[in-house]
Parts: C-alpha cells; structure tokens; sequence
C-alpha cells in the first residue's frame, strides 16, 4: 500500500503572502531567513545584498530585471546553497540593493521537486513531496473488441 507523500504547510500572511524559513549556507556564515514564495518571479532565489554579502556568497555576475512597473534593474548575482524542508539547493541568487525582502521563484520551486499549493481558506501554504507511482507489476491485457456487424 503506498504511503502519503511528506507534506509541510506554512501560515500565510494576512495579505496572502506565502512565506517560509529558509537557511542561506555561506562560505563565512549560515543565515536564516524569512522567504516569499513569488511564482511571479522566474529566477531560484532573491535576496538584500547586505544578507549575501554577510554569507559571503561567491560572486558570479550580473543580471538585468525588469520589474513589475515597467523599470530595469541590474542586480548581482552569486552561487551559493540553501536548506529548506531536509533538502538543500546549489543555484544562482540575485543580490538586490534596492529590496527588503527575500523572493523564491519559480526556479526555486521546479529544483524542490515538490507540489506548491496555498489554500486562502485555510490561510496556509502547502509543499507535498511528489510521490511516483508504480505501474501495476502484471497489468490485466486489454479486451478484444469484437468485430461490427455493421456496414
């Protein structure tokens, strides 16, 4: 009998914003933060620079955005890992100078290999590990189909 996939739920903000911890690993210091899970955003990881540059993240280049309203950004870009739900990530993370908050895109998302969904009922962001299925081992052979009298 199969098993229920591991799943994680994580309370979301009043203005339906789902948020989760996650753990930036750095080459001087390990930081745990507080991530927005943004599927508007395409990119693994955004974070202030002041936390990158804390972490000592290896720089790797630059990246120009465009953002919501229209304007262009170039922002830093580093290598580094990250620890959420028992699993850690090697990707790129986009430092930015002007933001606050720390974004998980949809890269993020795809390299977690679990289902995301949010339940605005129940106020509650879901992770559930996605389970494979097995094919049946002696699969019933289909029904011949009978010929048609028909013409």
């Amino acid at each position: 009998m199969p098993t229920e996939p591991d799943k994680l739920e994580f309370p979301i903000t009043p203005n339906f914003s789902p948020e989760v911890t996650i753990e930036i690993i750095g080459a001087s210091a390990n930081k745990k933060v507080v991530a927005t899970v943004d599927t508007g955003f395409t990119d693994f990881l955004q974070i202030p620079l002041s936390i990158g540059i804390a972490s000592n993240l290896r720089l790797w280049g630059t990246q120009n955005y465009i953002l919501a309203d229209g304007s262009r950004v170039k922002n830093l870009q580093c290598v580094g890992e990250i620890s959420f739900a028992g699993k850690k990530m090697f990707n790129i993370i986009t430092l930015s100078e002007t933001a606050d908050d720390c974004l998980l895109g949809m890269q993020f998302l795809n390299k977690l290999e679990m289902d995301f969904t949010v339940s605005t009922k129940d106020k509650k962001a879901i992770f559930i590990e996605r389970s494979i299925v097995s094919p049946p081992s002696n699969p019933e052979p289909a029904s011949p189909v009978p010929p048609s009298n028909t013409v």
